[in-house]
């Protein structure tokens, strides 16, 4: 077979995978999870204890807004430094595949790879193979950025979603799991459920290759979604918005005062993420949800009825939520959103709110927790409907980009944990 050169924006690399004696301890979730629920990260923390583990390697974002978050970035330095010179990783260089199961016992496939930063942007109209999918959070990006410029290595979060129909990318790998070099198999903390990661054999990658470069063409881009005018687009980040935009503005400033013979290897021009296919039936596309703090719930109400047409009786067509207040729920209908999806039109509404008056928001996964909140005091919850997976790669190339938050890959459980790392700094 001759070796297809893959040119997409995502190919093997370089990867670091833990050699340590307990992996669940090593494996934490997603630092963007749990933001109102404390408790979770203090069992993790209680779970962990002095254990080597990568949640010495990120900042939850339950800890940004910590007087004391510079100890913290510190401290993340120090662990990645320590566990390098220790040599608690072994180095493969090829993709990673990965069997996740979940916690309502479906199986996730993925490879792990690398992003070439080259190929990627998170503007929107951005004609990139790889493209945000939602707006990024610069209040999320400043200590990512922090982290990162000092860092010698990378831990990830990040999913990329190929829309591959045919499976042609997953569905021989499952068939030939028995011929994988296995590296990992283990179960994740607080019942998230198992993950197992699989060296793919050289024969296995080419094809990997063959069939990515063939979803990069103008010809799939007519037949999945009739548009050819918009550049070719491949992968949609489908979790780590945030972080994947925080790689290439660390890249980006290596740009400025690097060579480019010294850029063109650089390790910083890459960074890890996995792949997953959009049509995988193992999950489906959750909504994530709005509790607003300290705010006056009346006046809440009164200032939305003030800015947007609203109804609280169906209205045929138009966008809608729930408003949770304390034990009432209230189904509320807007006649002229100020977006192209109701979370854009209520976080616009959020954001104009908190800026004139108080409060602060947050942003959950779940219904029950939601309902928890918004039972206390002066809290108001709000959920969405879910959006269809199916529509995301054609509103991205009809609309650019979605509002931030506005979509997740299944419950907050089922996120993707911190495993594997690579080096990025010569």
């Amino acid at each position: 077979m001759i070796a297809t050169v893959n040119n997409t924006g995502f190919c093997k690399g370089n990867i670091l995978v833990p050699n340590v004696e307990n992996m669940t301890a090593w494996s934490v979730i997603a630092c963007d999870q749990f933001t109102s629920q404390p408790k979770y990260w203090h069992d993790v923390a209680a779970f962990v204890k002095t254990q080597p583990s990568t949640f010495n390697m990120i900042v939850p974002e339950i800890n940004l807004d910590s007087e004391d978050l510079d100890q913290h970035i510190a401290a993340v330095n120090r662990a990645m430094r320590t566990y390098l010179r220790r040599h608690l990783f072994d180095e493969v260089n090829d993709y990673i595949y990965t069997r996740r199961v979940l916690s309502n016992g479906k199986v996730r496939h993925g490879l792990i790879g690398v992003v070439d930063l080259e190929q990627y942007e998170f503007h929107p109209g951005s004609r990139t193979t790889v493209r945000a999918t939602e707006g990024v959070m610069q209040n999320r990006i400043e200590p990512r950025l922090m982290i990162r410029e000092i860092a010698p290595m990378e831990v990830s979060h990040t999913m990329l979603l190929v829309d591959d129909r045919r499976n042609e990318v997953f569905s021989f790998l499952e068939e030939e799991l028995d011929q994988m070099q296995s590296l990992y198999s283990f179960d994740l903390m607080k019942d998230s459920g198992k993950i197992s990661g699989y060296l793919v054999t050289e024969n296995q990658s080419e094809r990997i290759d063959a069939a990515l470069t063939a979803l990069a063409t103008e010809k799939e881009m007519q037949e999945k979604y009739g548009i050819t005018d918009k550049g070719i687009f491949v992968y949609a980040v489908g979790d780590g918005n945030n972080s994947l935009a925080t790689a290439k503005l660390h890249y980006d400033h290596l740009k400025r005062t690097l060579s480019p013979q010294k850029l063109q290897n650089h390790p910083a021009r890459y960074t890890l993420a996995e792949i997953v296919n959009l049509n995988d039936d193992s999950f489906d596309f959750e909504p994530i949800n709005r509790v607003l703090f300290g705010v006056d719930t009346a006046n809440f109400l009164n200032q939305l009825e003030r800015v947007h047409q609203i109804s609280f009786t169906p209205m045929e067509g138009q966008q809608y939520f729930d408003c949770i207040i304390g034990e009432q729920t209230q189904r509320i209908w807007i006649a002229d959103p100020s977006s192209y999806v109701v979370t854009g039109t209520v976080q616009n509404f959020i954001d104009r709110y908190i800026r004139d008056f108080s409060g602060k928001v947050d942003y959950v996964h779940g219904e029950t927790i939601v309902r928890q909140l918004a039972a206390q005091a002066d809290n108001v919850g709000i959920l969405f409907p879910s959006i269809p997976k199916q529509s995301l790669f054609e509103t991205i190339l009809a609309d650019g980009i979605l509002p931030r938050k506005t979509f997740s890959m299944g419950q907050a459980g089922d996120k993707r944990f911190y495993l594997e790392g690579r080096k990025i700094k010569p």
